[in-house]
This record gives structure tokens, sequence and C-alpha cells, in this order.
């Protein structure tokens, strides 16, 4: 990852601007909770704004651009969150993939839903007891919420889906913001799906690529041709190029693009 000082996204807003032009197309790809919406205690809560998701649909309306939304959530979660037919979706951080030209689920993980299944139902039952847990089956991937959890319990529920993800050696455990996800062990990632989607459906376009979690250092990576932005208040390490504040700067950047 880079250590060097990110530009903030409007300091190089003029050249940013003259890649675009001189590109045959655009293809914007979002992620959902802490990009387009503020992070927020339950995940339920996360809602889109009506602004937000109008400047989505102009976006995608502008001819030569395209609008992905690249999620950890359920692809049908995020497509009804978002709610506009002509955008790509991408869910349970690109194992499943839906859009005007492609539909694509992940062979190995649909043969794993089974097993995530099991670990969803034993996990319900050790930490059913613990405060503020969340325990999200999302039929290829679970996620384990904390947010809400007292901070001295974090570490038992930590232990317990550590404990329980380990006897499964298909699987993995990774770490994002006060939450933990239990996936298919595969060589995938929001970086590769964003990339299929990019080849399948319009490989000369210029990609630009928002994200604020650890997922996204993925697609930071392989989209590196493109323009590629953290959102955070606070950027260290990436492989970002840029970055943006919080949602409500990723909203401008939609207005200025809407504009251009």
């Amino acid at each position: 990852m880079k250590t060097l000082a990110l530009k903030h996204l409007w300091d190089e807003w003029q050249n940013i601007v003259n890649t675009i032009k001189s590109s045959a197309s655009l293809f914007i790809l979002l992620d959902y909770d802490g990009t387009l919406t503020p992070i927020v205690e339950r995940p339920e809560d996360a809602n889109l704004s009506p602004e937000t998701r109008s400047l989505l649909k102009t976006l995608s309306d502008k001819r030569g651009y395209r609008v992905g939304i690249l999620s950890g959530r359920v692809l049908e979660d995020v497509k009804k969150r978002v709610g506009l037919p002509n955008l790509y979706y991408a869910g349970n951080h690109g194992l499943e993939l839906s859009g005007p030209d492609i539909e694509f689920v992940h062979p190995k993980a649909k043969e794993l839903a089974e097993s995530i299944s099991k670990i969803s139902e034993e996990l319900k039952i050790e930490l059913g007891g613990v405060e503020g847990v969340i325990v999200e089956d999302k039929t290829l991937t679970l996620s384990v919420h904390y947010r809400a959890t007292p901070p001295d319990k974090v570490d038992l529920v930590k232990q317990k889906v550590l404990e329980v993800a380990h006897r499964w050696q298909h699987l993995q455990l990774t770490y994002g913001k006060k939450v933990l996800e239990v996936k298919p062990r595969l060589d995938w990632n929001k970086g590769r799906a964003a990339q299929l989607l990019i080849d399948r459906v319009a490989p000369e376009s210029l990609p630009i690529y928002a994200g604020d979690d650890s997922t996204d250092e993925d697609a930071f990576l392989q989209l590196s041709r493109g323009i590629t932005i953290l959102v955070s208040s606070t950027p260290t390490q990436t492989n970002a190029r840029y970055y943006l504040r919080d949602p409500e700067e990723v909203k401008e950047l939609l207005k200025r693009l809407a504009a251009l």
C-alpha cells in the first residue's frame, strides 16, 4: 500500500476532468455503506437519500456513463435500497453480479452456501446472549456485526467467531469496520468482480471507484489505471490515488460528474 500523503480529489479536479473528457466512456463504481450512506449502528438503517438516488439515475442516463454499486450486502438488498433498474450491482463483495448485460454468481461460492448456513446457526446460538451482536446470513457469506456491542464484550465475540470459522478449511475470516466476515476461501474480491464487470460490459471505459473499507483496497489495486478514491476523514495507507472525507463529499463528486 502507498504510504505517501494522499491528495484530496478536489485538489486535482481539473486534471481529472481532462482525463474523463479524453476517455471513450466512464464506469462509476461505488461502495454503499460508508460511501453513499453514512455508517450507522444497525445495517438496516442505512438508507440512501433521495438526492443521491436522483444523482445516480442522472449519471446512469448520461451518454457514455455507466454506474455500478459494489457492496458486502446481499445482492437483492443493495438493489432494493438503491432502487434503480439500469445500474449494475455486486453483492457479497462481488460474489454475485447483476445488471443490464450481466448475471453472475461465483460457482464455488454457491457450493459453500450450506456451510455458511450451518455456521450462521451455530453463531446465533453461541452469541445469542451478547448485547448488540447481529449475525447476518447472506447465503454466500456471513457477517457478524458488533458496532452496538459493549466494548468489554468485543474480544469475546471475535474469539467465538474465530473458533467457529477455523473449523471450516474452505472458509476464511476477514475484518471490516465493526464487522467480522466469514466468506469462501477463494481468489476473488471486489477488485476481481469490478474487473469482470468492466471487461464484460465496457472494456474501453475509464473506471472511477470510491470506497471506504478494507475490502475496497483490492479494487483500488485492480483498477489502478483509473481514478480510485478512499472515503475517509483520516486517510492513511491505501492503494487509492485520492481521497474524499465522507459520503457528503461523495455526493458532491456525483454532482460534479453529472454537470460535465
